[in-house]
């Protein structure tokens, strides 16, 4: 009875963690419909972004998507940062990213769990249609600024 119920309980922690990795698995929303919906759009009017308040802090380093790349949802995001003119490496702990809009909205918490050492690693991101401009902003260790404006594009897929 005994080896019974421990190998139900094995059998149901492994059906637990299954799920659960199946589930993490699905595409989220980096920005779901009805904030692109509310968010006015001025970058639809520009072909690239305007540039942030460019500082001695880590470099922003956008290595997927690329700059004016329409790409399709879900969609892979890979941004890195480096050292800056400071030469100080960055405080992750300090990276705050806000969808630019007629009402700005924070969504640094739905990226921690993609930090990756330096590096934002977001595989599947799920994107309405529609250009999304992205402020990211962070500091090093010495706590220099710096800020890049990002806008990635979504086509129909």
């Amino acid at each position: 009875m005994l080896e019974r119920n421990l190998l139900w309980s094995l059998s149901a922690v492994l059906a637990l963690l299954i799920a659960s990795s199946a589930i993490s698995a699905v595409p989220k929303w980096l920005v779901t419909p009805e904030e692109a919906a509310g968010a006015y759009n001025v970058m639809d009017e520009f072909t690239s972004p305007v540039a942030a308040k460019e500082g001695p802090g880590p470099l922003i380093i956008v290595r997927n998507p690329k700059m004016l790349q329409n790409v399709r949802s879900p969609v892979d995001i890979l941004v890195t940062f480096e050292p800056g003119k400071s030469g100080r490496p960055p405080d992750m702990g300090t990276l705050n990213v806000t969808l630019i809009g007629f009402f700005d909205i924070d969504i640094t918490d739905r990226l921690l769990e993609h930090i990756r050492a330096a590096t934002l690693v977001i595989e599947q991101a799920k994107l309405p249609v529609g250009s999304h401009w992205l402020r990211m902003s962070i500091k090093d260790l010495e706590g220099n600024p710096n800020e890049r404006d990002v806008v990635i594009r979504v086509v129909e897929g």
